[in-house]
């Protein structure tokens, strides 16, 4: 897993703010782009770039091609001191880029979701925080090709993992990768359901 370009971050990042727009969380983040969705595109192209250089600094970040058509960025078992290092400096970029409302619902519905997710006991699992395709390279099967690597390393961690969705569509496919639905839950700043889906260890149907 080389480390991306710059070229390769910002067609990324640009793939990824096209594919999860329409994110409910991600149009809650953007609130100060009002009804602009040219300036939202923009702005979530500069978050999903600071996303991916947490990921490179502090977990796992694999590209769906060389084109930058979309990646799957995951929270790993990296030291904690590290991970908590380059959050902090993704949160300070964030709340340049987000403007004061924004980053007040960003807090809001990261502490929302951590909040439910506490019962879960997932402490030690990985996390797919962010995963997307542009949709103009969708159904050639990148999607399962960029998670790939990343449930790999997983299974070789004997690490369970998780993910977070909005999306009730997409919970068939997260399904055909090993997850299953653990909750659904209500998030109060959106004002939408989201699911929570675990991937037990490898080996151990009966993990996390």
């Amino acid at each position: 897993m080389s480390e991306p370009s710059r070229t390769e971050v910002s067609n990324t990042a640009r793939s990824l703010a096209a594919a999860l727009i329409g994110d409910p969380f991600y149009r809650a983040v953007t609130v100060a782009c009002g009804e602009d969705e040219a300036a939202r595109r923009n702005m979530l192209a500069a978050y999903f770039a600071l996303a991916l250089l947490e990921g490179e600094q502090a977990g796992r970040v694999d590209l769906a091609d060389a084109a930058g058509h979309g990646a799957a960025i995951w929270t790993t078992d990296a030291p904690a001191a590290v991970r908590q290092a380059a959050y902090a400096q993704r949160e300070q970029g964030l709340r340049a880029l987000l403007g004061e409302q924004g980053f007040a619902h960003f807090t809001a519905i990261v502490a929302n979701m951590e909040h439910a997710l506490a019962p879960h006991g997932l402490h030690d699992a990985w996390y797919l925080s962010i995963a997307g395709i542009h949709p103009d390279a969708q159904g050639r099967g990148l999607g399962a090709c960029v998670l790939a690597p990343g449930l790999a390393a997983v299974d070789a961690a004997g690490a369970a993992c998780f993910l977070e969705t909005y999306n009730e569509r997409s919970l068939p496919f997260y399904g055909r990768l090993g997850f299953d639905v653990a909750a659904r839950h209500a998030e109060a700043v959106t004002g939408r359901d989201y699911w929570l889906m675990l991937r037990p260890a490898a080996g151990n149907p009966h993990a996390a």
